[in-house]
């Protein structure tokens, strides 16, 4: 990613992200995007969220797709799909990601057997959640990880701490993160579910897109490399 790109020319693109007038990100159609100068490609990736129930995969889910926070937990049924759209500028290159961002509820996972398959078939990147004031579904990473990837799928991975502001009710304490980090090779993504001022919510969620964006171009990257 370009180093001037976060603070400078990444906020005109942002706006194409937004209902005229207001803060508030625009929910693209299927036959819609952001007007960006045609000069710039897209992308699109599959990100498939796994974890267990009420590990905090729907709150993530909608807080990356800038839709409304659900105030409770409620157990998603099925798959539920959402499409982001971020600008981001690789190089010199403006370039235009589409993440389809599929969500499985964890009943439906262990009732159905052709829910996890279809969740993992041509994925890019999995996000393995967790919470942190939940420690049984931190113990559940290990399965998490094991189920939801296979080595021929190549897919980045990527964990997401959620409620990690909630400091008083923590069950994973830091050093156990680290040492996860340190293990497996797998970054983790630490999320607060304290409702901030969202008023302009693309400024708290930027850093976590540019951070996934990155990271599904750096995979691309080491898959052409193997290959050459």
């Amino acid at each position: 990613m370009a180093p001037e790109w976060a603070v400078g020319e990444s906020k005109t693109y942002q706006q194409k992200l937004l209902v005229p007038g207001t803060n508030k990100r625009k929910l693209f159609g299927i036959l819609e995007k952001p007007n960006l100068p045609p000069s710039a490609p897209s992308v699109t990736y599959k990100i498939f969220m796994f974890g267990k129930a009420s590990s905090g995969k729907t709150w993530t889910m909608n807080r990356l797709s800038g839709q409304e926070l659900p105030c409770q937990h409620i157990e998603t049924v099925g798959i539920q799909c959402s499409n982001v759209y971020w600008p981001m500028k690789i190089g010199n290159r403006l370039i235009l990601f589409r993440l389809e961002i599929w969500d499985a509820g964890d009943s439906s996972v262990k009732r159905y057997n052709h829910v996890l398959p279809a969740c993992r078939e041509g994925v890019d990147a999995v996000l393995l959640c967790f919470s942190t004031t939940e420690r049984e579904s931190w113990i559940e990473l290990p399965r998490l990880l094991s189920t939801a990837t296979q080595p021929t799928d190549r897919a980045a991975v990527i964990a997401v701490a959620t409620r990690y502001d909630q400091f008083s009710h923590r069950e994973v304490t830091e050093a156990e993160m680290e040492s996860f980090e340190a293990t497996h090779g797998i970054p983790i993504l630490k999320l607060g579910n304290t409702a901030d001022d969202y008023s302009d919510e693309l400024t708290h969620t930027a850093p976590i897109l540019n951070f996934l964006c990155k990271r599904l171009w750096q995979r691309d990257q080491e898959l052409l490399s193997i290959k050459q």
